[in-house]
């Protein structure tokens, strides 16, 4: 499968407000031209993997929880759920997925 770059994608785009590096100009123009329409966006999207963080080591720590399921894009970004997990119980771990 050929990747088409040229062509924005919503979760490189995702990546972008993350200030992370997995995003081509496409996506940082698409992502500019949305910010223009949403100011607060970078700081939403900020926000929400903050929440994240914080309720993937409340259930790593406080509520025992050792095997997560993240489903998403497949295109990493910092701060992913399993190695947040690891950071408060470092048995945790996501399941092998399936091919």
């Amino acid at each position: 499968m050929e990747i088409d770059i040229t062509v924005p994608q919503s979760a490189r785009v995702y990546d972008y407000w993350l200030g992370g590096k997995d995003n081509y100009p496409a996506d940082r123009a698409m992502g500019d031209a949305l910010a223009e329409q949403i100011p607060a966006i970078r700081t939403m999207v900020r926000a929400q993997r903050a929440f994240l963080a914080r309720a993937v080591r409340h259930l790593a720590r406080d509520a025992g929880v050792r095997q997560f399921l993240d489903v998403g894009t497949g295109i990493p970004t910092f701060g992913n759920v399993h190695e947040v997990a690891q950071e408060v119980a470092t048995r945790s771990c996501s399941p092998t997925p399936v091919r």
